[in-house]
């Protein structure tokens, strides 16, 4: 798996669903996009990279998030790497150095799913 890569399509992806899906207020439902790992022993099945809503009365705040799974387990370990209303968050997709932050925190859940 080429991280980079894959993370550079991933945060593409994910800011045009962003710009499509998520409004400037209230509830939506999370936008995602994933990365299915080819068979084999990494440690995960799946890598998202999501948005998702603050579950709270009136707040406009968003999460952005990156998750790995291990399908079947019940396991898997997020970290949020983004926070703010919905212009926060296209700003952040848009940083430059938010790639070496996705790769940073993707090896430090695939140490976490080690652990588990």
């Amino acid at each position: 798996m080429n991280t980079e890569e894959v993370f550079r399509r991933m945060i593409d992806d994910l800011r045009k669903q962003v710009e499509e899906k998520v409004p400037q207020q209230g509830a939506f439902d999370v936008v995602y996009e994933e990365y299915k790992a080819e068979k084999g022993d990494h440690g995960f099945s799946n890598v998202f990279l999501k948005v998702s809503p603050v579950e709270l009365k009136d707040m406009n705040e968003r999460f952005l998030e990156l998750a790995l799974l291990n399908y079947p387990s019940p396991y898997g370990a997020e970290t949020v790497v983004g926070f703010g209303t919905t212009q926060d968050i296209l700003q952040r997709l848009a940083d430059p150095e938010l790639l070496a932050k996705l790769q940073e925190d993707f090896q430090r859940l695939m140490k976490d799913l080690e652990d588990v």
